[in-house]
């Protein structure tokens, strides 16, 4: 079976009866398992099948190309970059633009491009007007980053992004282990300032378990801060 992604001019051109002899029946037991825009893995059989629920969407047709990419990112981030150049070239609108750039931040970090990922997410900060909301590609979660995969040439931007915010609320364990591993490992690996490392590594490791359970990687970085 061809791959649809390579193929989009032919996927646009086709009608939608062929499309419902071909792909229905896959397309109604896909519907049974998961929404057919959020299918978290990939296959020939899976990508005939959305591609078949895509060509009848009468609305909202970017937002489930968007949605898709999202769900793939992390699992199969190749073909997420590829829906999200599909979205670009056939979208209607632009409102889900910097999603959709996030999204190739996401996957680019899955597969491994640290840096353009970051260059990325610091170019999305850059075009946001104050938005201090705290949603993948905030400055938190740009400087989180920054620290997880020690990106020293972006350590800089970093602390200058944290430092246009307050610091997360007591009550917001997620963003606020996010902004104090932020601040206590990059400077940590800068020597700059032990005594805030140190600091920040104490308070990030007092946030309840259930987050630090899904971070083992820095937890385990900031214990050594700690005892340091």
């Amino acid at each position: 079976m061809r791959s649809y992604l390579n193929c989009w001019p032919l996927i646009l051109r086709c009608g939608a009866k062929r499309g419902r002899l071909e792909f229905e029946p896959l397309a109604r037991r896909i519907d049974h398992m998961t929404d057919w825009y959020r299918n978290t893995d990939w296959n020939e059989e899976i990508e005939a099948a959305f591609f078949a629920k895509l060509e009848r969407a009468r609305s909202q047709r970017d937002q489930y190309i968007v949605l898709q990419a999202h769900h793939l990112s992390q699992t199969h981030p190749e073909v997420a970059l590829r829906l999200v150049e599909f979205y670009y070239q056939t979208r209607t609108e632009d409102f889900h633009d910097s999603r959709a750039a996030m999204i190739v931040s996401a996957a680019k970090f899955a597969s491994g491009g640290y840096a353009e990922a970051l260059d990325n997410y610091l170019k999305i900060l850059s075009g946001e007007e104050a938005e201090k909301s705290i949603h993948v590609g905030s400055p938190i979660e740009f400087a989180f980053l920054t620290a997880r995969f020690r990106s020293a040439m972006h350590y800089d931007a970093a602390l200058e992004q944290l430092s246009s915010l307050e610091q997360p609320a007591e009550n917001q364990f997620d963003p606020l282990f996010r902004y104090c591993a932020a601040v206590a490992l990059i400077q940590h690996e800068t020597g700059r300032d032990p005594a805030t490392a140190k600091s920040m590594a104490r308070m990030a490791m007092g946030i309840p378990q259930v987050v630090l359970d899904a971070y083992p990687d820095i937890v385990w970085r900031l214990r050594g801060i700690t005892r340091n």
